[in-house]
């Protein structure tokens, strides 16, 4: 599963739904991919503090980050195109695709995309 930022900002909120099926997922086993994006959008919120940074780059190393190359580049383009998405939400979505995992977000916008499987959370 490819998990979306809004995902892993409400893991770092304490969101409580979003914490459970995580963890629950982690246990399980399950690979849960992010988007290289996804660090960038996580650790460059602005009510992080110094210690909450070390807090977030330690979750953030629980996940398999999938850089953003030009295989991605590309096919995030083509989502950016069909679908007037954000270079970060294309970027997300073209790593879902891209790994043929599913999406979970939080985020509606997801949903006009044909090619991915959204999991809503």
């Amino acid at each position: 599963m490819t998990i979306d930022s809004n995902i892993l900002i409400a893991y770092l909120e304490n969101d409580r739904a979003v914490i459970q099926i995580l963890s629950r997922w982690k246990q399980e086993g399950r690979p849960l991919l992010i988007s290289s994006l996804s660090v960038t959008e996580v650790l460059s919120l602005p009510t992080l503090t110094p210690d909450t940074i070390d807090k977030a780059k330690k979750f953030l190393a629980a996940f398999i980050s999938i850089p953003f190359d030009d295989v991605l580049a590309q096919e995030a383009a083509f989502f950016r195109r069909a679908y007037r998405l954000s270079v970060p939400d294309a970027a997300i979505a073209a790593t879902a695709f891209t790994t043929n995992t599913s999406l979970v977000t939080r985020d509606r916008d997801f949903r006009k995309v044909k090619e991915i499987t959204i999991v809503e959370i």
